[in-house]
């Protein structure tokens, strides 16, 4: 019993996709596309996941608003989004303020 209680603990803490606000979801990763209507991420457990962006969606750095311009591919971000039948949508997407280096991803 403490055995699956040790695992089950494990996964919870290294798990890319955890839950956020009622509702939402978080999805943590490196920015590998940005598009005019989506962004996509490749999470810490190498999985690839499209994030749709919208009118709504807000940006931040580490330290303050942003926007999207600012969000580059190689960024590591930590994605707000709402999960529905569409897929995901974010309703943030925070990254950090430091620029990318080159070829990361």
């Amino acid at each position: 019993m403490r055995r699956m209680l040790g695992i089950l603990f494990f996964l919870a803490l290294f798990t890319p996709v955890v839950w956020a606000h009622e509702g939402s979801v978080h999805v943590m990763g490196t920015v590998t596309e940005i598009a005019a209507d989506h962004v996509v991420v490749q999470t810490t457990d190498a999985k690839t996941v499209t994030i749709k962006t919208t009118a709504k969606t807000s940006y931040r750095t580490t330290k303050e608003a942003s926007s999207r311009d600012a969000l580059k591919v190689g960024h590591r971000v930590v994605a707000e989004v709402a999960k529905d039948a569409a897929g995901l949508t974010a309703s943030e997407l925070r990254f950090s303020s430091v620029p990318p280096q080159p070829g990361a991803h």
